[in-house]
């Protein structure tokens, strides 16, 4: 079922392609706070839920654009965690992005490579790749602006699932409506990267998104699990937006060494 772990690799990194720049990732991050809000959590908020369902791909990812533009800056957190048998890889990544300069810095990590990217907002970017105690300076062949980052590929996620609202939970702090799909019937099959999964070969499938009552989505998900003949084989992704409006974006004390290392 070597088909079946190709399909899992595909749709994670097609789904999540936009969502964060640099190389690859490690190690596993603390979850948000997700508590549910006490009382009736079917009705959404006071004033019911921000969007009805099922959830429209394009205006979910519009409003959410348009909120972080109007905060400005933002932190994109990813997390991914596969495994099959008794093996497992963990990567982690952030990106912390100014809208208005296109400016950004992002941190990826995994299995002791570290990939740090900086990007000026022009165009311009440096990268510093560490592995096995070495050190690599190199021009990235593609560099997002901030603004590309801002959604991602937010709207293709939310596209894949038929998503029903599920009640209402705090995210760091933060009142969300949150919207849920599970199960093989919840999957919209032609979306990129979940085509050649097998429904008889699917043990669990969810997803989920968080969405603040001004658009902003606060954090989004999902799991996919299915057997194979080497083993049960699972993926885990969740991505959430943080310090929005109050991220400051850094440059790396490494770019004069990374501009003597590298020619355009």
């Amino acid at each position: 079922m070597r088909k079946q772990i190709a399909a899992i690799a595909v749709a994670s990194l097609l789904i999540f392609a936009g969502c964060s720049a640099g190389g690859d990732g490690g190690t596993t991050t603390a979850a948000p706070e997700t508590t549910t809000v006490p009382g009736d959590t079917t009705t959404g908020t006071d004033d019911g839920p921000i969007y009805d369902s099922p959830l429209d791909a394009a205006t979910v990812a519009d409003n959410h654009e348009s909120a972080i533009r109007d905060a400005g800056t933002f932190t994109l957190e990813s997390t991914s965690n596969q495994s099959q048998g008794d093996q497992s890889f963990s990567v982690t990544s952030s990106v912390a992005a100014d809208v208005s300069t296109g400016e950004y810095f992002s941190e990826q990590n995994a299995s002791n490579r570290l990939v740090q990217t900086y990007g000026y907002g022009n165009g311009t970017a440096y990268q510093r790749l560490q592995f096995s105690g070495e050190t690599q300076y190199m021009i990235p062949q593609q560099s997002p602006n901030a603004s590309q980052l801002a959604s991602g590929d937010l709207q293709s996620f939310v596209n894949a699932f038929e998503f029903e609202h599920a009640g209402t939970e705090s995210v760091d702090g933060t009142t969300t409506d949150v919207y849920e799909a599970s199960g093989f019937e919840s999957l919209n099959q032609s979306a990129p990267g979940f085509g050649d999964l097998d429904e008889e070969n699917v043990t669990s499938i969810d997803a989920r998104v968080y969405v603040a009552e001004d658009g902003l989505v606060k954090q989004f998900e999902y799991g996919l699990t299915v057997d194979t003949d080497q083993g049960e084989a699972s993926i885990a992704i969740e991505q959430r937006y943080v310090d929005v409006g109050s991220t400051t974006v850094e440059q790396p004390p490494w770019l004069d060494e990374a501009r003597e290392n590298t020619s355009e």
